[in-house]
């Protein structure tokens, strides 16, 4: 487990963001990032030595305050795990502009300004560690955006690797998650298979980045399917039709 390091979570007040701080608090110096002031209260209240910081990640230059709160309190950052997302479960064709960007700035674009600040401001070595997703692998009917965010951030992740050599980047890459995500992404919203638990994705997620892994897969299960799925390609269609089939019976529940 890590110990003594300066530590930065965002999405730190809920799911898998909120398992981490529990995790590494009591043997690091810990902020804790979130857009819900309550959450980080309750959070901040339970555990006293972190340190909260309320911001919208949506504003125009929050990236760089969170930055400027935490190079006043620390020289460096040892680890920085950009845990924030966002999703909307719904029909492609029913997404507005402005799901379609806030989706996009908080999936890809945050975590994206992240590393290019961190390369830019760190004079030690560090490691950023981003939550992706399953889905930048296997699209799920109903998160067509959330699906191709997530598959940018994976993309741009392995652009950068094409540039330089240094390794210093994580992606995680979650299936579904016991979290509060499905009931933000909308109402009565299927989980799709496998479902973890945030405790053993955050744990996952920990291991991956002291060992340096440039990739962390916290399920087993989907680990294994994605590899079989290259020899037997009939899994991941067989996958998405089953998914399909809660997908439009939601779609006839909730917009009858």
């Amino acid at each position: 487990m890590l110990s003594g390091k300066n530590i930065v979570i965002t999405g730190a007040a809920s799911g898998i963001g909120r398992e981490l701080v529990i995790l590494l608090h009591s043997k690091n110096n810990v902020i804790a990032v979130d857009m819900d002031g309550d959450r980080l209260g309750m959070l901040k209240g339970e555990l006293p030595s972190i340190e909260v910081f309320q911001i919208d990640l949506l504003f125009p230059d929050a990236v760089e305050k969170v930055f400027e709160k935490v190079y006043k309190k620390w020289e460096t950052i040892d680890y920085f795990f950009a845990n924030a997302g966002f999703a909307k479960y719904d029909s492609w064709s029913n997404l507005d502009q402005q799901a379609f960007e806030t989706i996009f700035r908080i999936n890809a674009w945050v975590p994206f300004r992240t590393a290019q600040i961190l390369k830019k401001s760190q004079i030690k070595p560090f490691r950023l560690v981003v939550t992706a997703s399953a889905m930048a692998f296997w699209t799920v009917p109903g998160y067509s955006v959330y699906s191709a965010s997530k598959a940018a951030i994976h993309q741009l992740a392995e652009s950068i690797r094409t540039e330089e050599y240094s390794n210093w980047l994580t992606l995680v890459y979650p299936a579904s998650t016991t979290t509060a995500f499905f009931s933000k992404a909308g109402k009565n919203v299927p989980q799709a298979f496998p479902v973890q638990q945030a405790e053993n994705v955050a744990k996952a997620i920990i291991k991956g980045a002291i060992k340096g892994k440039k990739r962390v897969y916290p399920s087993f299960i989907f680990r294994s399917v994605l590899l079989i799925n290259r020899l037997l390609p009939i899994i991941r269609p067989l996958y998405q039709f089953l998914e399909n089939r809660k997908f439009q019976k939601w779609m006839g529940y909730t917009y009858k």
